[in-house]
């Protein structure tokens, strides 16, 4: 054999310090002992949280109906369509109701114009205004001037007798005297008739006033009826929100029980779920709740708790909880199921370790986490643990804290106290 030239011996020389290291085996490591790869498990603080599994729902829902039958003429809405408050959404063949519609608007300018004259006869005021019409007020002048011509003709009356009786004037006089006041005393009872004449036709031309009010009110009561029932054949949205379902199509007759569209107010959303009794004082209004869906991985909506329900279910003692979540870019939807967590106040101490390293056993249904430490695996039973992307966090418990290694996608074969070797670390 050739010797070797120097310059092999040094690519070989640095060929060997290039390589990574592989870590030793344990001492006394059996030739058949599994190689894992083991990850740090991470320490750190967070604020303390309750979780549980939810679902939102709208806060406003309505299977929406027209308040009259018909036949659709036309929907102006699609399922999945926006609609703003009083948007509309299906409108009924409507000519009919168009019809009465005006009829009873004729009606109304009508009897408007007959009130009109009637108050111009009389004023405004109808009956209030009996006493002082034109024509009452006319009267009553020429009455109180009849009386007082008859008081003047009484008194001169009075003064031809007297002068009668001494023989001081003509007979002819007194009689002219006494002629007049018979004169006088006719006018005035023609005055006292003229008044009441005129009273009556001013109380006439009040109840006249008083009967075009009346039909002015029926036919406005008319107009507002047919005003209604032409609005009736227009469906529109009672509030602003989604159309989640519609069954109807043009041509189709429909009446208020057929429920052809249905509604839901999407933002926001509501958040149900259920607690323990155990959990209930926690509970307080107005904190923060952290909400994860199947649909959207990777991403946390935020909300916040409402007034938890005031009575726990008697069947599973749970407590009906629900939180408000904003949801302007309609990004959550009705139905969606999500992963609640509600944040309480202060802190805890929590550990994080690789998704891959949680074990679940299917016999016992039981998690189980492996820890690494002097060439031998570890057995630790934990608790649900709480997943966050490709890692899970959990309460320390005695052998499980930060610093510590866990092994990451443990073999089936792996048992309690058996000997490992470490072939890597992530």
């Amino acid at each position: 054999m050739k010797p070797l030239s120097a310059s092999v011996v040094v690519c070989l020389l640095l060929s060997a310090c290039n390589r990574t290291p592989t870590p030793a085996p344990a001492a006394n490591a059996p030739a058949s002992a599994p190689v894992v790869t083991i990850a740090a498990i991470q320490a750190f603080d967070a604020p303390p949280a309750l979780e549980s599994s939810a679902a939102f729902a709208a806060i406003d829902a309505a299977e929406l109906a027209p308040e009259t039958e018909g036949v659709v003429r036309e929907i102006y809405v699609r399922t999945g369509d926006s609609v703003p408050a009083g948007a509309p959404l299906l409108r009924l063949e409507d000519r009919e109701a168009q019809l009465r519609l005006a009829e009873a608007r004729a009606r109304v300018r009508e009897m408007e114009a007959l009130l009109r004259q009637a108050e111009a006869r009389l004023g405004a005021e109808g009956q209030a205004a009996v006493e002082r019409s034109a024509d009452v007020l006319n009267a009553q002048a020429l009455l109180d001037q009849a009386a007082e011509d008859v008081r003047l003709a009484a008194i001169d009356e009075a003064r031809a007798s007297r002068l009668r009786a001494t023989r001081d004037i003509s007979q002819n006089s007194y009689d002219r005297s006494q002629s007049n006041l018979l004169s006088a005393q006719a006018r005035l009872r023609g005055a006292r008739q003229q008044v009441a004449l005129a009273t009556s036709t001013a109380r006439q031309a009040a109840h006249g006033i008083a009967i075009a009010r009346a039909q002015l009110a029926s036919a406005q009561a008319q107009e507002a009826q047919a005003a209604k029932r032409a609005a009736d054949a227009v469906l529109r949205a009672p509030f602003a929100g989604v159309v989640t379902g519609r069954s109807a199509s043009v041509g189709e007759f429909v009446s208020p029980q057929s429920k052809p569209l249905r509604l839901e107010r999407v933002d926001p959303l509501r958040l149900v779920f259920a607690l323990p009794e155990s959990q209930a004082a926690r509970l307080t209004p107005g904190l923060a709740v952290e909400a994860q869906v199947a649909a959207l991985p990777g991403e946390t909506f935020h909300g916040q708790l409402r007034a938890p329900n005031g009575a726990l279910d008697p069947a599973s003692r749970a407590l009906s909880v629900e939180a408000e979540f904003p949801n302007p870019q309609r990004r959550l939807k009705p139905g969606y199921f999500a992963q609640a967590r509600i944040v309480l106040g202060g802190s805890q101490p929590l550990i994080r370790l690789p998704l891959r390293a949680l074990d679940f056993d299917p016999r016992t249904e039981t998690y189980r986490v492996w820890t690494y430490a002097a060439g031998r695996a570890k057995l630790h039973l934990v608790g649900l643990p709480r997943k966050r992307g490709d890692a899970v966090e959990l309460p320390p418990a005695p052998g499980l804290a930060g610093g510590l290694s866990v092994i990451v996608d443990p073999p089936p074969s792996l048992h309690d106290g058996m000997t490992v070797i470490a072939a890597g670390k992530q």
